[in-house]
């Protein structure tokens, strides 16, 4: 079966052999096979870089599928240029690693990946815009992006007035005055109400922690490495 693919993870798992676990259009998340991808005279080993947008063949093997006649069809260049867009990159291929079941294809989250390592490979001004603006469309994708307009505990308006903490197991933010009455749930800042408003206008010109990175490792039950990565850079 051909099929295209987004490349998010490689491991060596003999002397010349690695695991590849791709995003594929035809069938979602697989883990598949590179054969003799690490010898010197490998063709294929080029094409399947990490990031990589490639189209290739499968074939049966023994467990999982085996990759063959790779081809590169956009190795976004400005994405692996720059520290700061690769480790945005790296935080959206960790997410697909760890939140994503293999074999279930989802043409919403197909698109999304696509489009965003375009947009993000074209990107000359702020990546972290992206980031934010990402993880917003991807959690929605997801169905795990929580509810801002009510008060998830008292139903109560939410405003920048009220607003008070993110709750994970209401699912959504709860006021300030069911936080103080014991609800419980992650204080968030005047930007982190401004990022799950969809409000992308303040706090992104940096990076620095946000309830949206909590987010995903929440969800995840993991931790992200990828975000510790754009701590060090800080753009």
């Amino acid at each position: 079966m051909l099929t295209k693919a987004i490349v998010i993870k490689k491991q060596n798992t003999s002397e010349y052999d690695q695991w590849v676990t791709c995003y594929t259009e035809e069938f979602g998340k697989l883990k598949t096979v590179a054969k003799s991808i690490l010898k010197p005279s490998s063709i294929q080993a080029l094409h399947l870089d990490i990031f990589n947008l490639v189209e290739f063949e499968l074939i049966n093997g023994r467990g999982m599928p085996i990759i063959t006649g790779a081809q590169v069809i956009n190795s976004f260049p400005g994405v692996k240029s720059s520290f700061a867009k690769t480790a945005v990159a790296y935080f959206f291929a960790e997410a697909v690693d760890k939140m994503i079941f293999e074999n279930d294809k989802d043409e919403e989250l197909w698109y999304f990946l696509a489009s965003f390592l375009e947009e993000l490979d074209r990107d000359i001004a702020n990546s972290v815009r992206l980031l934010r603006q990402g993880q917003s469309r991807l959690l929605n994708i997801l169905g795990y992006f929580p509810e801002v307009n009510s008060c998830k505990s008292c139903n109560g308006g939410i405003d920048t007035e009220t607003f008070g903490a993110f709750n994970h197991a209401w699912g959504g933010i709860i006021c300030k005055r069911c936080f103080l009455d014991g609800q419980g749930g992650i204080l968030i800042n005047q930007d982190d109400f401004s990022l799950l408003k969809l409000n992308f206008n303040n706090g992104v010109r940096d990076y620095r922690r946000s309830v949206l990175d909590g987010m995903f490792e929440y969800v995840s039950g993991a931790k992200f490495y990828s975000l510790e990565l754009l701590n060090v850079i800080r753009y």
